[in-house]
């Protein structure tokens, strides 16, 4: 029971947080004033929820902030009590390291999709109001998705956080992180396929398969091309089917495998 015990603590330290509360409060508010801008002048669900997801709120909100939110409240998840001194006591008690590590995202990424799911409810709310129809179950399988890049990124900033030695490099990695992801992914993967574009050649893969494998790397990528299918009635079907697998498959990679490389780090420091 060490690791739960962990993630409770963690899930409620963050939850009581002053700048969780301020996230709830900015996002809802950003979504609710974006739905009410853009509501339809007449009938139609696509216009009320699919393009309002699709091409408001998840470009200019979720796919920005929502990351950003998970770095801050990843990246001293360990360093931060490596700096003063309290993971020594909290290792002195029945938990492991493994325990530390995979709590810290558990918890944390707990209070960050319930963070996410708040900061939707008030939108939901002005979406019902006004005169729109009002599509519940595409705004619902909306947020899950937000929720789940969130979780995404905590992982990876919580790994960043348990292999640096201080809160410093924590940060810098994670916010590292953050602009690759979210602001230069595409280009820094348009300039790798056309440096080695003669060595692209000679693999057992089209341009097009690499390419489209290498934009589904990124995790605000990934989380994209599965809400659109879902808005769009075609998760894990129709023509985009494989395209959503590696998707899914990456999104899973990039939960667990920072976290774990940084475990492998912080299993050989000298507290």
């Amino acid at each position: 029971m060490s690791l739960p015990a962990v993630a409770k603590k963690d899930f409620q330290d963050t939850v009581r947080s002053k700048a969780m509360l301020l996230l709830v409060a900015l996002f809802s508010g950003l979504v609710s004033v974006m739905a009410y801008a853009v509501r339809p002048a007449g009938d139609g669900d696509a216009f009320a929820t699919e393009l309002l997801l699709s091409v408001f709120v998840g470009p200019l909100l979720v796919s920005t902030l929502v990351p950003l939110v998970a770095v801050v409240i990843g990246y001293n998840a360990v360093s931060g009590e490596r700096e003063s001194g309290s993971l020594k006591l909290l290792l002195s008690l029945p938990h492991s390291r493994a325990d530390v590590v995979f709590g810290k995202v558990l918890g944390r990424a707990a209070a960050l999709s319930l963070a996410v799911f708040a900061g939707f409810l008030l939108p939901a709310v002005v979406l019902a109001v006004i005169p729109v129809s009002f599509n519940v179950g595409s705004f619902l399988g909306y947020t899950v998705f937000a929720a789940i890049l969130g979780c995404v990124f905590v992982s990876i900033a919580v790994g960043c956080s348990a292999a640096a030695s201080t809160q410093r490099r924590a940060l810098i990695g994670g916010i590292g992180i953050y602009f690759l992801f979210v602001l230069f992914w595409s280009t820094l993967t348009g300039q790798l396929i056309g440096a080695f574009d003669g060595v692209i050649d000679a693999l057992p893969a089209t341009d097009v398969q690499i390419r489209t494998f290498l934009e589904v790397a990124n995790p605000t990528t990934g989380v994209q091309v599965l809400t659109n299918a879902f808005l769009g009635e075609q998760l894990f079907a129709g023509e985009t089917v494989n395209q959503q697998v590696s998707a899914a498959a990456m999104l899973v990679f990039w939960a667990l495998a920072p976290p774990l490389v940084g475990l492998l780090k912080f299993d050989r420091d000298d507290l």
